[in-house]
């Protein structure tokens, strides 16, 4: 174990206006509704080719759903979901399966091109069928704990240490205190040194998190939590967001770093949403300015952004942001946007990026073939 002694350098920035921030968001609101429109639209027209007359009663659930989606993405940032959280759960999670029924129908509808004898009847009931197969097996896998083992070895450390990542929790509107329960218990269980945030802990209309607060102050260990922020502690509220990491338990990283014992280092940058006109270079040196290059240094960075700059400042950068995709195919965006894929990556001889699927779910609360994941890493000395 190594000794349990602090040295904090933390770097605390200004936070910008969060009317800037607010417009950001709104504007990824209104692409989003765009976009589910169009996609109901589609699945709308593709019952309706199978049933005819009889498919009003698909359209009132359509709607429905899609206006729950919409309430529930205008108004997620006030006191509205105080009193409609089951229409905030279906609105959310109606993104994720009527994605998935509008996939499975974009697929039959392209087999017919080439086999034209198959009929609407058939195809719609290939839609539901499969359609409706992969969302059930989605929502259980969302709610599955999955741990991920991971062992590395160093030379700048003299005795094992472990660490314990859980990243992209979202803990909100649409999360549970019941889910986030079995992430404490499962974390105290692995008895990690040291517990690390990489950001968007916390999502939605802030005053409802306490509950989720009261929780996560269980979850302890001996070297202490740490975390970073992510983009959707910016749209939720930044310094409020903050403020609740704090009362968690965590210790926040705001473009700084911290010291353990005479051997191992964190250090840790804020998402780039918070402050997207400024310098990332000098930022990101602001947060290794005080670390020697001896020190084993574990770099929290909420996106998976690999910059070869950084690689000599750090052995082991930890992230989330992408969660693996969350749902087929869109991990195949995640790849593109990042370069960067879920799991560990050696990025230079003996310095690592790990890419965490994160712990929870944004929005559906729906996992397909990305399954959600809490990571553990044993440090080792190169020795052993």
């Amino acid at each position: 174990m190594i000794q349990n002694s602090f040295r904090h350098t933390l770097a605390i920035a200004e936070p910008i206006p969060y009317s800037l921030n607010k417009a950001h968001h709104l504007m990824i609101v209104s692409v989003f509704i765009a976009i589910q429109v169009v996609i109901n639209t589609y699945l709308y027209c593709t019952v309706a080719n199978g049933l005819g007359r009889d498919s009003w009663l698909v359209l009132a659930i359509i709607v429905f759903c899609l206006i729950s989606l919409i309430a529930a993405l205008l108004m997620e940032r006030t006191n509205w979901l105080k009193s409609s959280l089951l229409v905030s759960k279906i609105g959310y999670n109606w993104m994720g399966v009527g994605f998935i029924f509008a996939s499975v129908a974009f697929v039959f509808d392209s087999v017919q091109w080439f086999v034209p004898h198959i009929g609407d009847g058939t195809s719609l009931s290939g839609v539901v069928v499969i359609g409706g197969t992969i969302s059930i097996w989605g929502l259980l896998a969302a709610n599955r704990i999955n741990i991920r083992h991971i062992s590395l070895h160093s030379s700048k450390i003299r005795t094992r240490v472990t660490l314990t990542q859980i990243s992209d929790l979202h803990l909100g509107d649409a999360s549970t205190q019941s889910r986030l329960r079995k992430v404490v218990k499962t974390v105290n269980q692995l008895g990690p040194d040291l517990i690390v945030s990489t950001g968007d802990l916390f999502d939605g209309y802030l005053p409802l998190m306490r509950p989720y607060v009261e929780l996560l102050k269980e979850m302890v260990a001996p070297l202490g939590k740490y975390a970073v922020s992510g983009n959707h502690e910016v749209y939720a509220g930044l310094e409020e967001a903050l403020e609740l990491t704090k009362e968690s338990g965590f210790t926040v990283l705001r473009n700084g770093s911290v010291t353990m014992g005479d051997r191992i280092a964190l250090a840790g940058i804020e998402d780039p949403t918070a402050r997207r006109n400024e310098d990332r270079v000098a930022i990101a040196a602001q947060c290794f300015k005080d670390l020697s290059s001896d020190r084993y240094t574990i770099f929290l960075n909420h996106r998976p952004s690999i910059r070869p700059e950084r690689f000599e400042r750090f052995d082991l950068q930890l992230s989330g942001h992408t969660h693996g995709g969350q749902i087929f195919p869109f991990h195949i965006l995640s790849k593109l946007a990042y370069k960067a894929k879920p799991g560990l990556t050696e990025l230079a001889p003996q310095t690592f990026l790990y890419l965490s699927r994160g712990t929870g779910s944004w929005g559906p609360q729906l996992r397909v073939f990305a399954p959600p994941e809490i990571t553990h890493f044993t440090i080792n000395p190169a020795t052993l």
